[in-house]
């Protein structure tokens, strides 16, 4: 075998005449199709994930009362305005939403998987929703107390004008967190996810056809690039 007159070092990844020479694999459409699918979708999963980390981080500050807007503030627009529960239970759920596009997008599955069990618990714990309840009181017998009489009332007339004066309003209890997805809920979630998933790596395909082709300037054998997708 005659030796390489450039002195270059052949590469392990590239058969001979592609390392001796500077020649190219041969170009195969359906092996850069695939190559960009999968360039594609490695590409925009990292993404989601990111955003997904992001979203669950910032829902777990609002459950804690980051930016919460106190109800006097608010006047009477609070009516209108969700509780800072509500908006954390929103938020928690497009988290959700992005690890299932992820996990869609991403080639590698188990990493997928990992992520969509990683974002699903609920905010909530269930002692922490249902906080337990103090026993309740031994039972005691009725006790009957005599009747007073008309005459014998002197404050038969300031009961009635406190009967005739509108009751004052009550003040709101505490904000209650929402319950987790229920099932419906929960499919509309992972569909939501997985279209939102193939969506992007559709729109993403430019960036992975350039990226394909490039490495196959490069003299990379695109034939290797998503066959195991």
């Amino acid at each position: 075998m005659a030796e390489n007159p450039l002195g270059k070092k052949r590469s392990a990844n590239r058969p001979e005449i592609w390392a001796s020479g500077g020649q190219r694999p041969p170009f195969d459409l359906r092996a850069l199709g695939r190559a960009s699918l999968h360039l594609s979708r490695a590409g925009v999963a990292p993404f989601h994930a990111w955003a997904a980390r992001g979203l669950r981080r910032a829902a777990l500050n609002v459950k804690n009362g980051a930016g919460r807007i106190p109800a006097g503030k608010l006047g009477r627009a609070e009516r209108f305005v969700p509780s800072h529960l509500r908006v954390a239970g929103w938020m928690k759920n497009l988290a959700a939403t992005l690890s299932h596009a992820s996990a869609t997008a991403d080639p590698d599955f188990k990493r997928g998987n990992a992520l969509v069990a990683e974002i699903a618990p609920h905010l909530w714990d269930v002692r922490e929703v249902m906080p337990e309840l103090d026993p309740p009181p031994a039972e005691v017998g009725p006790v009957t107390l005599p009747e007073p009489k008309p005459a014998d009332d002197p404050l038969a007339s300031i009961r009635g004008e406190i009967g005739r004066m509108p009751e004052p309003d009550r003040p709101c209890g505490p904000d209650e967190p929402p319950a987790p997805p229920r099932p419906v809920a929960e499919g509309a979630i992972q569909v939501s996810g997985y279209l939102i998933g193939w969506g992007t790596t559709i729109l993403a395909l430019p960036y992975g056809l350039a990226r394909a082709l490039w490495l196959w300037v490069g003299g990379r054998d695109l034939k290797g690039i998503g066959a195991e997708d």
